[in-house]
């Protein structure tokens, strides 16, 4: 005698239950791109069972996130390995359709293939990677799978002339720092001393894309007629500094100091990490480095000093500008130097204690 059993379907996802789940786990904020841009990180691995789930109120729920973003431009990415569940192709094309009412968006889509590729346009430090993904990308790469080439998303800007953005320090300074700050630099350092200091979440919103190219083409041609405060507000500003470093053909702290910086382990106090820093890291940069960094910790530290109403304290600014300073080949390898604490490689720490100590590191009588 025989008898059949099917198994019960799942339970249903209450409507609250499936708001929770895209706010906490499928649709999450990660911070800021190299130009400031929101990022907003989608996890297909948490798509939940369609037999349990109404798809198209889910869908609902993200187009509602979505569009607390509309007002500025974001980075979307969408993590599709380790996807258990495969919404149905009509779903994918309402979510397409929604999000191609953009004449621009299919012009914008950039097809990424591991994380060191992800790594070249986004700071991986500031994203939540599932271990599932982590999974799928050392499969990838162990497979030497074969994978098209991406133009880097500086690629655009090459157009502009590197005359500032991107040229090497010691162009734009001098080998010994002889020419001073560029005057891209002081600006943005004044005008955010003088504007920004307690706007809430500085260094973290960004400017229209169209906006901070117009303004580093200006300051390429060192257009004199161009004025930053009449052409942005701080959030230009921000945008601009920062991309001024990421813009450097070598990082601040670049690979070949990556084994120094690990050093800092070794001291067991902040104290001791703050002397470390002071005699054993300092001098190994350049004159014009030196003084880029004393000019732009002043300015961090500054910013810290306000983060009871500017909410940036000293970790904050290290996430956001850590992407900027650190920066080799290999994106994972930075990933972990700019992490903070003792799981990291030792650039967060530095990065946190300069901007924290700085009247103890940098001498404040200093150019």
């Amino acid at each position: 005698m025989f008898s059949a059993f099917t198994a019960a379907p799942p339970k249903r996802l209450t409507e609250q239950e499936l708001q929770a789940l895209v706010r906490d786990q499928i649709l999450r904020e990660a911070g800021v791109d190299f130009e400031s841009r929101p990022i907003l990180c989608v996890y297909a691995c948490y798509l939940p069972d369609p037999l349990a789930a109404d798809y198209d109120m889910l869908l609902n729920f993200l187009f509602q996130r979505l569009d607390d973003f509309v007002e500025n431009d974001y980075v979307l990415v969408l993590f599709a390995a380790g996807t258990m569940h495969q919404p149905g192709w009509s779903w994918l094309y309402k979510a397409y359709t929604h999000l191609g009412r953009n004449p621009k968006f299919a012009r914008k889509v950039q097809w990424i293939y591991n994380l060191t590729q992800l790594g070249s346009w986004v700071p991986l430090q500031q994203l939540f990677i599932p271990d599932v993904i982590r999974q799928a990308d050392a499969k990838v790469k162990g497979g030497k799978i074969p994978l098209p080439t991406t133009p880097s998303p500086d690629a655009g800007t090459a157009q502009l002339g590197t005359k500032v953005f991107g040229a090497p320090l010691s162009t734009v300074m001098g080998d010994t720092g002889e020419l001073g700050l560029p005057r891209v630099v002081i600006e943005c350092i004044t005008y955010i001393r003088e504007h920004g200091l307690e706007l809430e979440g500085i260094f973290r919103r960004s400017p229209s894309s169209q906006q901070l190219q117009a303004a580093k083409r200006a300051y390429n041609v060192n257009d004199e007629a161009y004025q930053l405060t009449a052409a942005g507000d701080v959030h230009l500003a921000c945008s601009l500094l920062k991309s001024f470093f990421r813009d450097l053909p070598e990082a601040v702290f670049p690979a070949e100091m990556y084994g120094a910086i690990s050093g800092i382990h070794a001291c067991k106090s902040d104290g001791e990490q703050t002397q470390y820093i002071k005699s054993a890291l300092l001098p190994i940069l350049s004159q014009p480095t030196f003084q880029l960094l004393h000019a732009t910790f002043s300015l961090l530290h500054q910013v810290h000093t306000c983060s009871e109403r500017n909410l940036m304290t000293a970790q904050n600014l290290t996430i956001v500008w850590s992407p900027n300073l650190v920066r080799s080949d290999n994106p994972i390898v930075d990933f972990n130097m700019g992490a903070m604490g003792q799981q990291g490689g030792g650039a967060g720490n530095v990065i946190r204690l300069c901007i924290e100590r700085y009247p103890e590191i940098f001498d404040p009588a200093e150019p």
